[in-house]
């Protein structure tokens, strides 16, 4: 199995379309195995600089969308989700 973990340090995080962005406590663990399909897209101009990009995470069994921060482990964390998309080749 492999896994995404987020954290506060990583990326804020949108639990159920339409709820507020949330600031989640501890680590947040994706199954990357369950995934259909994965949206990333730029963050909207009212949060250049704070955030690096906004991805919409497609489960089998639920959607969570990710915000992440333009800091040195939110764009790892994106790197390393871009890396395991292309090595899977799933849409991106």
């Amino acid at each position: 199995m492999s896994y995404l973990c987020i954290n506060p340090n990583v990326a804020m995080i949108r639990l159920r379309a339409g709820e507020a962005l949330t600031e989640l406590t501890g680590e947040f663990y994706i199954n990357l195995d369950k995934v259909i399909e994965i949206r990333m897209k730029p963050v909207r101009e009212a949060h250049d600089g704070d955030f690096c990009s906004d991805v919409l995470i497609i489960l089998q069994d639920k959607t969570h969308e990710f915000v992440f921060r333009n800091s040195p482990a939110g764009n790892k964390a994106k790197q390393n989700l871009e890396k395991y998309l292309t090595d899977q080749s799933i849409n991106c």
